[in-house]
């Protein structure tokens, strides 16, 4: 349906932004809150998780070249579970974008726009998206190549710019009430590592797709990375009131200064496009699923139809965006784990097994 081909550089931009753009807005509020001053820990531990959802994508990738996660997946079990698993996966599809637009709608009410209404800012990004998932994954792909090294190198300079506001004494005593915090603090963010299951749909897109597994373990250090010194950083700065702060990069944009300029609006400015390239590849996954899915030689014609269910969700899944926060850090745990890699999990075993009764019989 797609004849565009995606580079390793675009792929691997592709997959750090699409967990670091809300990583960095979610990790501090949930991981404080049970980690407290040794949340920058989760940072490191939740990348096993990527790890593996790497091998994974990558294993079935090979084995099924050409084919995205819904494909194999009948190949694999056979019509019926096989079209059930892949709806499944179409019902995953939809509810991370959902979530992203609602987180969007509430920083920008949070920061500039109180009064607006969040659909309207729901509908907005959504449009945009739409308008460029027309043009194919290329177009994303292109954007998000010309604008993440900005992001990234904002963000550097943001936390750099805060060290006279760093306090080294925040960060101790180190796990001062054990390991346990620190590991369930780190479920949550590593279940976020696990968002790279979407190159399972993406990967015959890729200009090399064999390397594709390669690209998924250098984004997943990379986020780690990232993460990591921007926990580091957080902590320094707000200490125990982290867990406090919906917002907490945000609140770090606002005490950078750059010639007597706070810098919080050219940073919210450049999240908005990170935004948008994570909100459209989550729902260029949905609409090329639902389209191979349902067997058709176009995914366009899906595009108004799901951009209107993300929408929907986004809007009546949660009142607050505390209620958000809490479904992040709770239920979409075990819910993500699930479709990131307990199902592709199964699906590789039963594809060894298949491939081996053959064999075995001869």
């Amino acid at each position: 349906m797609d004849k565009t081909r995606i580079s390793d550089r675009q792929t691997i931009f592709l997959l750090v932004n699409l967990v670091g753009a809300t990583a960095l807005i979610a990790l501090p509020v949930v991981a404080s809150g049970y980690a407290g001053r040794d949340a920058w820990m989760t940072a490191v531990l939740g990348t096993v998780n990527g790890f593996l959802v790497a091998f994974l994508v990558g294993a079935l990738g090979r084995e099924f070249p050409g084919q995205t996660i819904v494909q194999y997946a009948v190949s694999i079990l056979g019509k019926i579970p096989g079209k059930a698993v892949g709806l499944l996966y179409l019902f995953f599809f939809i509810q991370p974008p959902a979530i992203v637009v609602r987180e969007f709608g509430e920083l920008l009410a949070v920061s500039m726009l109180p009064t607006t209404p969040q659909i309207l800012f729901a509908m907005l990004i959504v449009s945009v998206s739409a308008y460029a998932l027309y043009y194919g994954l290329e177009v994303l792909a292109r954007v998000n190549e010309l604008l993440f090294p900005l992001i990234i190198v904002l963000f550097l300079f943001i936390l750099f710019s805060v060290a006279e506001h760093m306090e080294p004494a925040n960060l101790l005593p180190v796990m001062e009430h054990g390991i346990k915090p620190v590991l369930l603090a780190s479920l949550g963010p590593a279940s976020w590592r696990g968002e790279i299951i979407l190159l399972a749909m993406f990967l015959p897109m890729l200009a090399r797709p064999e390397r594709g597994a390669r690209d998924a373990v250098i984004s997943t250090l990379a986020i780690g990375m990232v993460l990591f010194v921007a926990m580091l950083v957080i902590t320094m700065v707000f200490g125990a009131s982290t867990a406090r702060l919906s917002f907490s990069v945000y609140e770090l944009a606002r005490l950078s200064t750059f010639v007597a300029t706070r810098l919080d609006a050219i940073w919210m400015i450049i999240w908005i496009v990170g935004i948008f390239a994570k909100i459209g590849l989550w729902y260029y996954c949905a609409v090329l699923g639902t389209a191979q899915w349902l067997n058709l030689k176009d995914y366009r014609i899906l595009i108004a139809p799901i951009g209107v269910i993300i929408v929907a969700v986004s809007m009546s899944q949660y009142n607050t965006s505390t209620d958000m926060i809490n479904f992040i850090a709770g239920p979409w745990i075990s819910f993500a784990y699930l479709f990131e890699w307990f199902i592709p999990l199964i699906l590789l075993i039963c594809s060894r097994f298949k491939s081996s009764v053959p064999a075995a019989g001869g």
